[in-house]
């Protein structure tokens, strides 16, 4: 049985299709089909991938003198003549561009074979744009930034930021706001209303724990690459590199572009070209220090980083990984092996419309996992597992050891999860519902009049935060509407205000699979008496709550003042379907506890935490839910925007029903506001189409399962 048949189990579905519409869905094709191309020829190429090089990429002897883990317990010292230059000109890209970039030098380190090490300094200058300060005392690091300081502390392995919040940025009030100065231009921070925030808790990490070395050498300190990246790039959200065994690229921007609609040919570009093809492209095997240093990064990203740590129950990753049965596989030398796990990680345990590995590329050369082919091994492991044997009462046989790895981080996954069906599973569906019934050249936006009803939709919230010059000084032209919510919202209430008919306003983000917190906080000026919003989130890293208080120039007259914004000129209803995730999932909550809309359509579909991005050791890249969580903290407890709201207007009582409501019928949606207006709260269609429209919907989603498992 091929891996890509296991759709019995429901995990195919999420591989195949999971995602679909929600903003990174589209990016996880490229890995689908690189599941989709392994078979029983897997074992073969795997043993014919070689001997590991007799030399490493810095010209160091193969012997390894002790592995990762014992080098940074302690056993050894780290010593001056241990340490090497191994590039003098390493390129940092850090934009998407071959003709920009920055040159530092890269380190090795005895023991830690192929592992990059980089001056902290240099990091630092690279990541805080020359902001920040540095000095070197008494054998400790000080980085002064934004007003706050970091210690980096080689003797002990730490590293210590006071204020992680406002390390990272600065934006009005608040230390590292959901928006920052560098997105204000039609927003600016609120003087009507003042922003508030606890108090911001000190950020502690010991590398140790991670089996990192913090090295003091010469007037700097040397740090694995990833070590650096993952805690100061994951405090200022820029987690976006990948080192090629030479060279460092902006391999998550990359991978994001090249999935895009339209983009495919970038994939064949001279960036691209450059990320694979450096020195690491030459190997097939990974070194053993390497394969660790890249499980253990993974484990301190997501450790200080992932939102959904408590729903998951997880303590600490490598905690958890141990307990799924993928520690051996993501510590394999084989870098595919990795792969597996952290697929399943991204696309089935993590289980939201933000977690998403985008790219199955590696900077090695490509190989394959261990052959999982075979459903009776993956029964068999199932059997031998605690839960398995409640489940059948009977052990079997252990696989060959070359294939136990992977196999047992597959059903590792699956009995963590229960053997569930993952919770996505109703977001695809959704996404397949809605894409039926859509009508065909509907648009991404568009303005509609129905009887005193205007319709605004829009399918995702895009903000232009590189328009230059601004719309104060040039105006808002058609372009200008595809690009930015802020833009098209404005061109569409010009024109409503030529409609004196006009009584209702309704935002149909019905298949709205979210986008920019600044395009949800123009939307939401729009929709408010005053231009003022106010958005309450939680940052999981400083544990601190905050109300973050904005205004809208709705007006574009260039003054902060209560002309703006349309709340009380119109009734506004905001229409929502499950295929409403992330900001569309945010402006149904904020605008339900501001009172400033009315919510019809049915509950929208979740997404919490903004976004965050990922790329390891090898160079894959994924989203996940970061850790910044909207919703409210009342008696002292934080609840999450997740399931919080509640339609005024339920227009789908059954699922059943989802093929009859209005999503894309601007009269029909007005008919549904009249109805609400004169008293109804639930709407019931004809029970004679219920039938034949799941039926429909059904045969649909088996059909596209169908071509998936082709």
């Amino acid at each position: 049985m091929k891996f890509k048949r296991f759709a019995g189990f429901g995990l195919a579905l999420v591989m195949a299709i999971s995602c679909i519409g929600y903003g990174n869905a589209a990016l996880a094709a490229e890995t689908a089909d690189s599941f989709s191309r392994m078979s029983e020829e897997a074992v073969a190429a795997l043993s014919a991938s070689g001997e590991e090089e007799k030399e490493g990429i810095n010209g160091t002897e193969a012997e390894e003198v002790y592995t990762l883990s014992n080098a940074a317990s302690g056993e050894e010292e780290i010593r001056p003549e241990d340490i090497s230059v191994t590039w003098e000109d390493s390129h940092v890209y850090l934009d998407l561009t071959l003709g920009r970039y920055h040159t530092i030098r890269t380190y090795g380190v005895k023991g830690y074979r192929d592992v990059p090490f980089i001056s902290a300094s240099d990091y630092l200058d690279i990541l805080c744009e020359g902001k920040d300060r540095v000095s070197v005392e008494d054998g400790i690091m000080k980085i002064t930034m934004n007003g706050t300081e970091a210690v980096i502390d080689p003797a002990a392995d730490t590293i210590r930021i006071e204020n992680p919040a406002r390390f990272r940025s600065i934006g009005g009030e608040i230390d590292g706001a959901i928006l920052d100065n560098n997105e204000f231009d039609m927003i600016t921070a609120s003087v009507k209303n003042k922003s508030t925030q606890e108090k911001t808790k000190p950020f502690t990490v010991s590398l140790k724990e991670y089996h990192m070395p913090v090295v003091l050498y010469e007037d700097t300190v040397l740090m694995p690459f990833l070590a650096l990246q993952n805690t100061f790039g994951s405090v200022c959200m820029n987690t976006v590199l990948a080192y090629n065994g030479k060279d460092y690229f902006n391999a998550v921007s990359a991978q994001a572009f090249a999935g895009e609609e339209g983009h495919e040919a970038s994939k064949d570009s001279p960036y691209m070209k450059a990320i694979f093809s450096g020195p690491f492209s030459k190997k097939k095997k990974t070194t053993k220090a390497y394969a660790e240093y890249g499980y253990y990064s993974v484990c301190l990203l997501l450790d200080l980083t992932f939102g959904h740590k408590a729903e998951k129950n997880i303590t600490t990753f490598d905690e958890y990984f141990t307990r799924i049965n993928a520690k051996p596989s993501m510590c394999s030398t084989i870098p595919s092996s990795a792969m597996t796990a952290e697929f399943l990680l991204f696309n089935y345990l993590f289980d939201s419309g933000h977690d998403s590995m985008i790219s199955a590329t590696t900077v090695f050369v490509d190989s394959v996992p261990s052959d999982i082919s075979d459903v009776k091994e993956i029964a068999d492991d199932i059997r031998q597992s605690e839960e398995g044997k409640e489940l059948f009462g009977q052990e079997a046989p252990q696989t060959e050891e070359d294939k136990q790895d992977v196999t047992n981080a597959i059903v590792g996954a699956l009995l963590e999860k229960g053997l569930k069906i993952p919770e996505i599973a109703p977001l695809i569906v959704w996404g397949l519902s809605l894409k039926r019934v859509k009508p065909k050249d509907y648009g991404s936006e568009r303005l509609d009049y129905a009887d005193d009803t205007a319709v605004i939709y829009f399918d995702a919230f895009n903000y232009d935060q590189h328009r230059d010059p601004s719309y104060y000084l040039d105006p808002i032209n058609e372009e200008d509407k595809a690009k930015s919510t802020f833009a098209f919202f404005h061109e569409c209430f010009e024109d409503i205000k030529k409609h004196e008919e006009v009584k209702n306003v309704v935002i149909n983000i019905s298949d709205n699979g979210g986008g920019s917190a600044a395009a949800l906080i123009a939307v939401l000026g729009f929709l408010s008496e005053d231009g003022e919003v106010k958005i309450t989130d939680m940052d999981m890293m400083a544990e601190n709550y905050r109300e973050e208080c904005y205004h809208v120039d709705t007006n574009l007259d260039g003054i902060a003042d209560d002309k703006d914004g349309f709340g009380g000129l119109y009734d506004f209803y905001i229409m929502c379907s499950g295929s409403a995730y992330s900001c569309g999932n945010a402006l149904p909550y904020f605008a339900q506890k501001e009172g400033l809309a009315k919510i019809i359509g049915t509950r929208p579909g979740g997404g919490d935490c903004v976004l965050g991005s990922f790329v390891d050791a090898y160079g894959r890249c994924a989203f996940y839910s970061g850790m910044l969580k909207l919703g409210t903290k009342e008696g002292g407890v934080f609840t999450s925007n997740e399931k919080l709201t509640v339609p005024d207007l339920n227009m789908m009582v059954s699922f059943m029903d989802a093929g009859q409501v209005p999503w894309f019928d601007p009269a029909g949606i007005a008919d549904a506001v009249h109805q609400y207006q004169n008293g109804v709260t639930e709407i019931r269609y004809d029970d004679d189409k219920r039938g034949e429209q799941l039926s429909e919907l059904l045969k649909r989603l088996l059909e596209r399962i169908g071509k998936n498992e082709e």
